[in-house]
């Protein structure tokens, strides 16, 4: 049987990043924000998309979320890094408003329809000393589920079984010797985590620090990606290759898969695309280096 691939950046040209993917009844879901274009000079996100794929080479267009569907209740040009999560049969999506809060959506699917229970944020500007963005949703094996986000400082906080309302006053992360892409004693933005044989991993864009425990401490690991690695057509020329890998870890069919912003083929840190890479373990839990190719991935039968 010939495999077919996903090259890299998937769905490319068309400002698909910061994205998450969750897997629901064997079919992928990818969460992302939408850069406007490659003309502007910041960060233009007008709405959320929604796609889904059965095999990581075909995506459909499921759904676009609107800025006006949210307590926003007008268009807003920062729509910025979210992520999904289900519980108890509802699905539950988690989206920044810029730097300065994080509401929730939920819906009976992985695609809506949509609507907003709380009609304000579920985490409010100035409520911890962090830009309040970013969120990465994780559920343990009990299947208690927590909220992750900030800006070089990280919060956690375990949600109520009705995934609108903390149950606890969000606690911040430690994490030793950390370092990103800005060097030593930095972490990133972009907090997610991910469990793998009763080790929990905390990373920050292509960082990682690993833990004994939800709350951490964590030990810092350092970057997953390096030059070497990538294919020379999706290397920066303008950025270290480490830069704004905003991205997610999930597991499919016993495969795990690491998938991220990519900057290779567009050169424009505005106006980004995505990419995957398998993901594989050492025997001491630490994470090897990716290779990202423009090959891309494909799914085990």
């Amino acid at each position: 049987m010939i495999k077919i691939m996903a090259s890299n950046p998937i769905l490319p040209g068309i400002g698909l990043c910061d994205p998450h993917v969750r897997i629901y009844n064997d079919r992928a879901y990818l969460y992302a924000t939408h850069d406007k274009g490659p003309d502007y000079k910041g960060f233009v996100m007008d709405d959320w998309w929604i796609w889904s794929s059965p095999d990581l080479v075909h995506w459909k267009h499921e759904c676009t979320i609107r800025p006006e569907e949210t307590y926003y209740g007008k268009p807003d040009a920062s729509c910025w890094a979210v992520d999904e999560m289900e519980r108890n049969g509802k699905h539950y999506f988690y989206f920044s408003r810029g730097p300065r809060d994080i509401g929730v959506m939920v819906a009976d699917s992985p695609v809506g329809p949509w609507c907003d229970p709380l009609g304000k944020p579920l985490l409010a500007h100035g409520s911890v000393d962090t830009e309040i963005r970013d969120p990465g949703l994780f559920k343990d094996d009990d299947g208690e589920c927590y909220i992750v986000f900030g800006t070089y400082k990280f919060y956690i906080a375990r949600l109520n079984a009705d995934m609108i309302s903390l149950a606890e006053t969000p606690r911040l992360i430690t994490i030793r010797n950390p370092e990103g892409p800005y060097g030593k004693d930095k972490t990133d933005d972009k907090p997610y985590l991910h469990k793998r044989d009763g080790i929990y991993y905390l990373s920050w864009g292509c960082y990682y620090g690993m833990s004994d425990s939800v709350y951490g401490d964590y030990d810092c690991k350092g970057s997953i990606i390096f030059d070497a690695d990538v294919d020379p057509v999706l290397r920066y020329q303008h950025k270290p290759i480490n830069h704004d890998r905003h991205g997610s870890f999930f597991e499919w069919r016993g495969q795990w898969y690491f998938i991220c912003n990519e900057m290779g083929i567009t050169q424009n840190s505005h106006f980004r695309d995505s990419s995957i890479a398998y993901v594989h373990y050492r025997a001491s839990g630490e994470i090897a280096p990716l290779r990202i190719t423009r090959e891309g991935v494909t799914l085990p039968s």
